[in-house]
């Protein structure tokens, strides 16, 4: 590869004496420089706008355009003002030498010319001015720096009281700078009355102890509005006197108001203005503190509000969160009325909590916290309670919308309830999640029997994780029968987890926790797959089955893509959708009908049954049944197991019996247990049942034997 040769400056002679442009040219090129030569001014100017030379030769004295005022005009093309320019000019022409330095020539070369000297000279000057041009731009960039930060320099001369400021100062107090005198009393102008006395004390103190600076200041606009400074200051010290004073002044409004946006953020809810859990953190502790100090007790009520996640997948993140703002609104309100102790709450970036006060915090998406000191017994948390309670009995009004939520509130006591913040807070989410647990709108006290009851769900929910991994989870299959002809006509699939170490798991103790982990997805869509798929096997080996039924869980039901899910299982496997039963709660149905009405009517178009199960035990209504395309009612085994023997069962279920008729449903009763219900349901005119009668669940294999062998 070739080496790169370095460039050659290039050089721009204008001279009208033909020979010195000769000289000049072969001179100067055979010192590696590239020459180009004009005889007259204008032709000179053109070239420079052209070629952009690093240095031009000008001779004084030409016609037309003399060198002066070529001079004149180059210095005026823009870029041009750096340009060396040296003058041409005879031994003894002083006037012409004093002209051109005041029009902007950077040196002279007289004339003749000494040749063996004038390389070495235009070298020199390509230096200075290549030095000279870094000089000038690393001042526009440091101009520029301090115009982007707002900071400006400053320099004060002590015994003289002389003060230079950087142009950014001017616009940092907001002043002209005809304004200054050049004094060290100019820097007070602008400021407040108080902090400029604070800077000049500061001043005085750095002349008189040879120490730095730093001091934040207050200056008021004309225009009213009021900025922060930094202003800085270091002495300069000769000898032992301090004779100069270097410093900057900065514009740090900006900074500060980010990092209080961001203090904000750290410890305040954006939405509810309420402190966050890394402050309510900090403030427990020093609750904690207080307590141990005083010998007191406090307590925290541990708040989640119910449904907020529901609202959110229904109306949208904006009706969300309008939610809990109003909720946190009522909150803060209902607890300021509370006669025990006034409430601090909300933002306020200069005030400390006091930790005697009630502490209203968010610390998570649907949880608050209220936090009270110097209780006399539980019996102030307890008001305290039923109090906020009162914050839900009034509808939510958003958008059109009335939304009722419910909350559970679980309560821990200081000290007893934990002796760090992370055991309290987690002792109160214990409490809270069982009041939870108990229904709507409770609450609960920590009991350390619910660490217990915790530890073992989540130890249940770990091995329920691993029983996925590992294939633990099995199907039974509950025979549907026709009482009158004595046939099994279908079955109900129910899930079952073989523990390694528990045996037979029922779905009542691991399902909820299942709901609760989020693993219900994947147990569901298993379900769904498994029964189908057993479903087809037992067609092709003529097992004569009319149906098998699933339940289904409301967070799979709810799922946009359930009824595509079931579309694509039934196609892979070819099972005919008829074959398929769906057994759906009242409290599915009735919690949202819009979006429920759209799933099912996807299913029913697919020609999937659905069915009610546990019929009349939630709240039933004829207006959903009247808009739902469903196929059948299953009647709860609490009405069917005295039916013979209780009138108020009787009654209920021939209600129930005579609304499936009216609206031409299938209805198969729960919990068939004795003859004497068989002998009720057949005059009744319900055919179809389920129950011990008959059959206990079964596993695959079992259950296609009592198949074949049922009725024989």
């Amino acid at each position: 590869m070739r080496e790169q040769q370095p460039s050659r400056s290039l050089i721009l002679t204008i001279d009208d004496d033909h020979m010195i442009g000769l000289m000049l040219h072969d001179v100067l090129d055979r010192e590696g420089f590239e020459v180009l030569s004009v005889a007259n001014g204008r032709d000179g100017i053109g070239m420079i706008n052209a070629r952009r030379p690093e240095l031009v030769l000008l001779d004084v004295m030409m016609p037309e355009m003399d060198g002066f005022e070529c001079l004149q005009l180059i210095r005026k093309i823009p870029g041009m003002e750096l340009l060396p320019i040296v003058m041409l000019t005879g031994a003894d022409d002083t006037d012409s030498i004093n002209r051109s330095f005041e029009l902007g020539a950077t040196d002279f070369i007289v004339k003749p010319i000494h040749w063996p000297t004038l390389p070495h000279r235009l070298r020199y000057f390509l230096r200075a001015s290549s030095a000279l041009s870094e000089l000038a731009k690393s001042e526009a960039d440091l101009r520029t720096a301090q115009k982007i930060a707002r900071l400006g320099s400053w320099d004060w001369v002590v015994e003289e009281d002389k003060m230079e400021w950087s142009d950014e100062v001017f616009n940092v107090l907001d002043v002209a700078p005809d304004e200054f005198d050049g004094q060290c009393r100019d820097i007070y102008k602008r400021l407040v009355n108080a902090d400029a006395e604070k800077l000049l004390q500061a001043i005085g103190r750095c002349a008189k102890n040879k120490q730095n600076f730093h001091l934040e200041c207050q200056i008021r606009h004309a225009n009213g509005s009021d900025n922060v400074l930094l202003v800085h200051g270091e002495p300069i010290v000769v000898g032992n006197d301090v004779t100069r004073i270097h410093g900057t002044i900065q514009d740090i409004t900006e900074r500060r108001r980010i990092e209080e946006q961001i203090r904000f953020l750290s410890y305040y809810d954006p939405l509810t203005h309420l402190p966050n859990r890394k402050l309510f953190k900090m403030i427990l502790g020093q609750a904690m503190a207080y307590s141990n100090l005083n010998n007191a007790e406090m307590s925290a009520l541990f708040i989640s509000v119910d449904r907020v996640k529901r609202v959110i997948e229904t109306l949208g993140p904006s009706v969300g969160d309008q939610i809990v703002k109003l909720f946190a609104d009522r909150l803060v309100a209902k607890v300021q009325e509370c006669a025990y102790v006034p409430v601090n709450v909300g933002y306020d970036a200069n005030h400390d909590y006091d930790i005697n006060q009630m502490l209203v915090s968010r610390v998570g998406g649907d949880e608050f916290v209220i936090l009270v000191s110097n209780i006399k017994d539980t019996s102030d948390s307890i008001k305290i309670a039923k109090s906020v309670f009162q914050v839900i009995e009034q509808p939510f009004s958003i958008e059109e919308h009335e939304i009722f939520l419910s909350m559970s509130i679980g309560i821990a006591v200081y000290p007893g309830d934990g002796v760090d913040e992370d055991g309290f807070i987690k002792n109160g989410k214990v409490a809270m999640s069982h009041a939870r647990e108990q229904g709507q709108n409770d609450y609960q006290f920590f009991r350390k029997s619910l660490n217990v009851a915790a530890f073992h769900k989540l130890s249940m929910e770990n091995n329920l994780q691993r029983a996925i991994e590992r294939d633990e989870l099995l199907l039974f299959y509950h025979a549907i029968v026709n009482m009158r002809t004595k046939t099994v006509i279908g079955c109900e699939a129910l899930i079952r987890w073989q523990h390694p170490e528990l045996g037979l798991v029922p779905p009542s103790q691991f399902i909820p926790i299942a709901e609760e982990s989020g693993l219900i997805n994947y147990i569901s869509h298993w379900v769904l797959e498994s029964a189908c798929t057993q479903m087809r096997q037992w067609q092709q080996q003529g097992l004569p089955l009319q149906v098998i039924s699933i339940n289904v869980s409301s967070t799979q039901f709810r799922k946009d893509t359930f009824a595509d899910e079931v579309s694509q299982i039934l196609a892979r496997l070819n099972l005919a959708p008829g074959h398929l039963k769906l057994e759906l709660t009242e409290s599915i149905l009735l919690d949202g009908i819009k979006d429920v009405l759209g799933t099912v009517k996807q299913l029913r178009a697919l020609g999937v049954q659905i069915s009610i199960d546990d019929f009349g035990t939630g709240y039933s209504s004829l207006s959903y049944l009247k808009k739902l395309p469903i196929t059948e009612l299953k009647i709860d085994r609490s009405f069917i197991r005295d039916v013979h023997l209780n009138d108020d069962d009787k009654a209920i279920t021939q209600a129930i019996l005579g609304l499936a008729k009216s609206l031409s449903l299938d209805v198969v009763a729960e919990g068939v247990d004795h003859q004497e219900q068989v002998a009720f349901l057949l005059q009744q005119g319900c055919e179809f049942a389920q129950g011990f009668l008959y059959s206990k669940p079964l596993p695959a294999a079992e259950f296609a034997k009592f198949v074949l062998g049922f009725g024989r």
